[in-house]
């Protein structure tokens, strides 16, 4: 009889109870690490004693893989049985361990003697002596956690001899009596932590696993933001797949532990199978950051939450503990999913109330710079500015905090607290620094929902910038959501800055009295104010609308014949504004002080107009500059204080100008002398604007950043795509066929018309004015005026170079290299319209740097010549010059080690093409 006879027999027998697949050895995969790999062999080898491991981990973390390692690099025969929820008695276990183990020893006998189903028939036959050692590798043993099933392995791994070794594999601890074990030496545990990839095992996970090489800073940088987490690492790596180097090394940098890939496999793979109780549990202490058994407790109002934590960090449930339980941490990636949890399933009122309370809890328990960082999600600016101590200025309170927290990296790197900041900067008024915050917070989460908020919150603001023409404003969204009714109203309110149109066309209630105001008819407005009920914070109202129409109503009184009592109105609403964190609704209604005031009492207050239009300079919001002064123009005029009338009115009218906002000029009376108003500044003419393509898109308007990346994927490679060829006009068919090449003809124009208007928006919002995009019969093309463009400059300066002397051409090539920051537009992959393009001009610098290495040569600067020379190896490693030129450079400074390495490189370079070198 062969070798191969009894397993064949084993094969030919197979039990209808038992399934394949769970007894199948899973293809070897991922990266053999021998700091894991060896140290388990070494210990189920040794003669101590210890014939049985646990891998215990959390979903991902790599257990399979490691196993797998173990099967294969087994010296004696190994068996795999993968553990299921179906197997949940003795019977099923024992007949597929029985099968396995017959397999790995080709002993028919022993899937005979589990066919009975108990586990105690296989132990005996595994006693025979004519068995020699094997390892079985048990998977999913969580699966059956609790079960009978759990039960029979327990007794199998107490009776079994000690020639079969056992390794398990289980993300949570098992019910087996793993503590006995330990104390004796039989076990042998790798946790999460040991499972945790370090920096130099994801360096060379993608060199010799995926094929995708990372340079010791960005694996550096993946480690740290991933957590060293083998999923993550391996989603990173499907995203990037089909990206250059530096391509994949940039997106190192905007992974943060929040890709959209790494989100769905948490929610699949971990959150997904919980009970509500617990994930109740989860969302909810996630606020914290940092969790105890008191602090969980106080927050949930409920008892028990030290258990709970205990036991998550002993199932090994993304949670941990470095200092034996006193207090505990979630995954980062584990924590992050949980923070946009919070926002989009709780809403942003009751995400808010909730960090509100962990900041107080946190701020009792002495944990202060925690408290901090929730007090900051909550957006309570007052309580942060209390921990930051007495000597803080209230005036300052919010840039004192945010110095903070940007020095400790959290703004930078939490989204959360990043669109915070945003939300600070736009209620101070501080309005493109916060467009810019929106951009920036949108870039560190891979989530729609959170992208589409910081979108239309940035939307919303943006309009407000000087260089929002009506002719760029965006049209109302449809949505139902409150962001969108945020900009709905934004954009109402911006219009009628611009242009009161019969008020009729207003929605009925505090907006359409506005507009009778601005139409200058007050009793009117008086008349829709009284008869329209105030709105109620709600889901279809934000929270500052009953404050913003509570001071409409007073303008009526405040432009007539303000008193006493009004004054006492608008001082409570403001107040109100001001406790509430609305500190752009405060000086609203502190513009409107000053036009009660001025007029106290029926009697003109000339010392305090004055005083007032003095310390406009120091009002950083200008849309506060541009009311107060309107109001101290109405109440002078109503005063008959011509002078001031007309200082304040001439102020008024520039600023309006600059602002866009002539309707506002209406409310000051016909008897005030005010200057003509100035036609809408012309951008174009003095803006700066400057295209980038190489190494990142980026279009700029006076060294501000075009909200580009709010448009939508398509959008965005329209864009790029018109950029690429900016000057040049390109049929639409050559469009459809790059960017909607499955599309009919009809429908490609359709989606490409969609395109283009979103990109004129876009500009339009973001300073570029006139139409930027011309159209030309069926063909496009993007014009932008007196525009710099990396591409067009890099290449005039690389062409003008060949003409000059080796100093003067040094100077220019550096001044081109300089502008090549990278290959042409990454953000765009291997699209098939930008591959020729991007290799046309990789090759342009490499050569362009070979010539300045020659020409650093020439000018006796050797150190030069092998910086620009290696420059050019790494652009275009088969580039001959660069090699000879740092060869030459390395001889000529007397680094002969040097230049020999080079000289094997250049060799091993043209071995790998099977050319010999210069052939």
């Amino acid at each position: 009889m062969s070798d191969r006879e009894p397993m064949d027999d084993v094969r030919n027998t197979v039990d209808p109870m038992i399934f394949l697949e769970k007894v199948r050895r899973p293809v070897l995969r991922g990266l053999v690490r021998d700091r894991l790999d060896g140290r388990l062999v070494d210990v189920l080898s040794a003669t101590q004693g210890c014939s049985c491991a646990l891998v215990l981990a959390p979903p991902g973390a790599g257990k399979t893989t490691l196993l797998s390692q173990l099967v294969e690099r087994s010296i004696s025969p190994a068996a795999w049985y993968r553990a299921g929820a179906e197997d949940s008695d003795e019977r099923a276990l024992a007949r597929h361990l029985g099968y396995t183990l017959s397999l790995a020893l080709g002993d028919s006998g022993l899937a005979d003697a589990a066919r009975s189903g108990r586990i105690d028939d296989l132990v005996r036959r595994l006693d025979a002596d004519h068995l020699g050692p094997v390892r079985l590798v048990i998977d999913d043993l969580h699966e059956i956690a609790g079960s009978p099933a759990e039960q029979a392995l327990e007794v199998f791994l107490r009776l079994r001899p000690r020639t079969v070794t056992v390794v398990l594999g289980s993300r949570r601890q098992p019910g087996l009596n793993t503590s006995r074990l330990l104390v004796s030496g039989e076990l042998a545990m790798v946790d999460g932590d040991d499972l945790r990839f370090r920096s130099w095992e994801v360096e060379q996970l993608f060199r010799s696993v995926y094929d995708a090489p990372l340079s010791p800073e960005a694996a550096a940088a993946l480690t740290r933001r991933t957590g060293g987490w083998a999923a993550g690492l391996q989603l990173f790596h499907l995203a990037t797949a089909q990206l250059s180097r530096s391509e994949r090394e940039r997106a190192v940098t905007e992974l943060s532990g929040r890709s959209r890939l790494i989100r769905s496999y948490l929610a699949r793979n971990v959150l997904d199978g919980l009970s509500d109780e617990r994930r109740h549990f989860l969302m909810y202490t996630a606020a914290l950051g940092v969790l105890t058994g008191d602090l969980c407790d106080a927050l949930l109002e409920a008892q028990g939450s030290a258990a709970v934590l205990a036991e998550l960090e002993r199932e090994q449930f993304f949670t941990t503990s470095s200092d034996g339980g006193l207090t505990y941490h979630y995954h980062q990636v584990l924590q992050t999913h949980l923070e946009v949890a919070v926002s989009d399933e709780l809403g942003g009122r009751v995400a808010r109330d909730l960090y509100a309370r962990s900041g107080r809890l946190l701020e009792q328990a002495g944990r202060p710079a925690d408290a901090v960082r929730a007090y900051a999600r909550a957006e309570d600016w007052g309580a942060v500015a209390r921990l930051l101590g007495p000597d803080t200025e209230v005036v300052a309170r919010d840039d004192a905090v945010w110095r903070l927290l940007s020095r400790s990296g959290a703004v930078a790197d939490d989204p959360g607290l990043a669109l915070a900041n945003a939300r600070r900067l736009a209620r101070d008024g501080q309005l493109q620094a916060a467009v810019d915050a929106y951009r920036r917070a949108a870039e560190l989460l891979d989530d729609r929902g959170f992208e589409h908020r910081c979108a239309t919150e940035g939307r919303a603001i943006a309009i407000w910038l000087p260089q929002s023409t009506t002719a760029t404003l965006p049209p109302a969204p449809t949505g139902a959501d409150p962001e969108s009714d945020l900009l709905r109203q934004s954009l109402e309110l911006r219009r009628m800055t611009r242009d009161v149109r019969d008020p009729k066309c207003y929605p009925g209630g505090w907006r359409r009295g506005l507009a009778y105001v601005l139409a200058g008819d007050l009793p009117q407005a008086e008349l829709e104010f009284a008869t329209s009920p105030a709105p109620v914070p709600g889901p279809g109202s934000p929270a500052w609308e009953p404050l913003a129409a509570g001071l409409a109503a007073c303008l009526p009184d405040a432009i007539r014949q303000p008193d006493g009592a009004l004054a006492g109105r608008i001082e409570a609403i403001t107040l109100a504004a001001e406790l509430d964190g609305l500190p752009w609704l405060g000086r609203l209604g502190r513009s409107l002080q000053a036009m009660v005031q001025v007029r106290s009492g029926g009697v003109w207050q000339g010392e305090v107009a004055r005083d007032l239009l003095a310390r406009l300079s120091s009002v950083g919001d200008r849309w506060s500059q541009l009311l107060i002064t309107v109001g101290v123009a109405v109440a002078a005029s109503r005063a008959g204080a011509q002078s001031v009338a007309s200082d304040a009115g001439g102020r008024a009218v520039q600023l309006a100008g600059e602002l866009g906002a002539p309707s506002l000029l209406a409310l000051i009376d016909d008897s005030a002398p005010l200057p003509r108003i100035p036609e809408e500044r012309r951008l174009a003419a003095s803006a700066r604007i400057e295209l980038c393509c190489l190494g990142g898109f980026g279009l700029r308007v006076d060294g501000t950043e075009v909200a580009w990346r709010s448009l939508r994927p398509k959008a965005r490679m329209l864009l790029m795509l018109l950029a690429l060829h900016s000057g040049r006009a390109l049929h639409r068919e050559h469009i459809i066929e790059a960017l909607w090449p499955e599309a009919s003809l009809s429908s490609g124009i359709r989606s490409l018309q969609v395109a283009v208007s979103s990109i004129r928006q876009c500009l339009g919002l973001g300073g570029v004015t006139g139409d930027p995009i011309r159209r030309q019969g069926d063909a496009y093309e993007l014009r932008l005026s007196d525009a710099s463009s990396d591409v067009a400059e890099f290449q005039r300066l690389a062409d003008s170079a060949r003409r000059r002397s080796p100093a003067e051409a040094l100077a220019v090539r550096t001044r081109a290299l300089d502008l090549y920051r990278g290959d042409l537009l990454p953000e765009v992959g291997p699209a098939e319209w930008v591959v020729e393009e991007r290799d046309r001009l990789r090759l342009l610098a490499a050569s362009t740097a070979s010539a300045a290495a020659g020409d650093a040569l020439a000018v006796g600067d050797p150190g030069a010549g092998i910086e620009l020379s290696r420059r050019s190896i790494a652009l275009d490693p088969f580039h001959d010059p660069a090699w000879q030129l740092v060869i030459t450079a390395y001889e000529s400074v007397g680094d002969l080690s040097a230049a020999a390495i080079a000289r094997t490189e250049h060799r091993r370079v043209w071995d790998d093409l099977g050319l010999a070198v210069g052939g």
